[in-house]
């Protein structure tokens, strides 16, 4: 089933106490479409974009994975702890690459979504052009989302992670995601208003292009699986 938001739905919803409710989308064009969970798992050039240590980092997480377990593969050096999760940020200026990894977590600190956004700004003595991409898992059920759909639940993230406060390094990698899933929501058919104040990401729009490729797809668990993708891989 496919679900957007309603553009009239309120701006800033708690994680945990978000109830909105989706509305039937059936899409007139299809630059942006719902495709099985396999074929996003499979699609190459996101996968391309998406490795390194960080992307290591990203597959080694999992929903519903409790802190014992995540502890010991979010790297201390790069990784802060927040009120909403954690948040992951790592440069590689010999690459011209940047990594944010956005890791939301239920009440008993289990994994309720991750979020993988991945920035080439420049050719770097890897190769290749600019491009930018960003994936991600989220379990409505784990995120007390159930009664949003998918679009509405990117909705509600966007406006935790633009509110949230706190260390530059966890702000920065919140940015970065929420950029992302703002582009993506863009490019999904008649929500260009994304119904959330992004002055706060300004800066992080201008670095984050627009008219990528968006996708979104709910799995046989009814878990939101997302991605977009703009430019090369590096």
């Amino acid at each position: 089933m496919i679900f957007t938001q309603n553009p009239r739905a309120a701006m800033r919803v708690p994680l945990a106490a978000a109830r909105m409710a989706p509305t039937l989308l059936r899409p007139a064009r299809a630059p942006a479409r719902i495709a099985p969970a396999a074929a996003l798992a499979s699609t190459a050039v996101g996968l391309a974009l998406l490795c390194g240590c960080a992307g290591t980092t990203y597959r080694q997480l999992s929903l519903g994975q409790e802190r014992s377990s995540y502890d010991r593969v979010m790297p201390r050096e790069v990784t802060r702890s927040t009120d909403l999760g954690l948040a992951y940020l790592r440069h590689d200026p010999a690459a011209g690459r940047t990594d944010a990894i956005v890791v939301l977590l239920t009440q008993d600190r289990r994994i309720a979504a991750k979020m993988h956004a991945v920035r080439r700004e420049r050719k770097g003595w890897m190769g290749g052009d600019p491009g930018f991409a960003l994936r991600g898992e989220i379990d409505p059920r784990l995120a007390e989302l159930q009664s949003s759909g998918p679009v509405d639940t990117l909705r509600v993230i966007v406006a935790d992670l633009v509110a949230y406060q706190g260390e530059r390094l966890a702000t920065d990698a919140h940015a970065w995601v929420a950029a992302g899933l703002v582009r993506l929501m863009q490019a999904w058919p008649n929500t260009s208003d994304v119904g959330v104040d992004t002055r706060k990401l300004a800066a992080a729009l201008e670095r984050v292009p627009g008219g990528g490729t968006a996708q979104i797809a709910v799995d046989s668990n009814g878990v939101y699986r997302f991605e977009y993708r703009q430019g090369a891989a590096p």
